[in-house]
């Protein structure tokens, strides 16, 4: 099967993988007004057959530290890392949770607003295998600096990663912000993220 293995600071933290996996994905995420430098989710759909789906989740909202490394590989293994949760997408609990959602969001859609700038000079430093490191910070407007990482069982043999900032704004309108970079990741290939806060 194929999984993402993560390492913070040379430590295993997951090895995110299922044997019916139909997607894997990661999303980093730091905020200028962030309690943390950095929070971490991986997540992910499994199938379950007969045109079912399951949501699974490795990683909920992991805080990282100012100076925090993750080096993160697509590899071929025999067993991954159980996730901690699993939920069929047809299942009573989903379908509640999802309603109940789509009601919040009804009720109070998500406004832009200003957001106190704690954490300025924040960055993402991203080094995809041999190549020259690339580093994202807010700038002037940024509010948002997002890394992205998606693997499908369409295309097991690679992953797609991309690294963003943008500001709160252009992020609920979903604009475009200023791509640092977006392009696909091999097996084996590492890649490794430099958090500073």
């Amino acid at each position: 099967m194929q999984a993402l293995e993560v390492l913070r600071n040379g430590q295993t933290v997951v090895m995110a993988g299922a044997s019916d996996a139909l997607m894997i994905s990661l999303h980093l995420t730091i905020l200028v007004d962030g309690e943390y430098p950095a929070t971490l989710h991986i997540g992910g759909m499994r199938d379950l057959g007969n045109d079912r789906q399951s949501h699974v989740q490795w990683i909920e909202d992991l805080a990282l530290a100012d100076g925090d490394e993750l080096r993160i590989r697509l590899l071929s293994v025999p067993e991954a890392s159980t996730p901690v949760e699993d939920v069929p997408a047809d299942s009573e609990e989903h379908l509640a949770a999802q309603a109940q959602y789509e009601r919040e969001l009804a009720s109070n859609p998500p406004q832009p607003r200003k957001l106190e700038r704690r954490r300025p000079n924040a960055s993402l430093e991203l080094t995809v295998g041999v190549g020259q490191p690339i580093v994202a910070n807010f700038g002037v407007d940024g509010e948002l600096l997002m890394l992205g990482g998606t693997w499908n069982n369409w295309h097991p043999e690679r992953w797609r990663l991309s690294l963003s900032s943008c500001s709160c704004e252009q992020a609920l309108a979903r604009q475009g912000g200023k791509d640092r970079f977006n392009g696909r990741v091999a097996r084996n290939e590492v890649v490794i993220v430099r958090v500073r806060g």
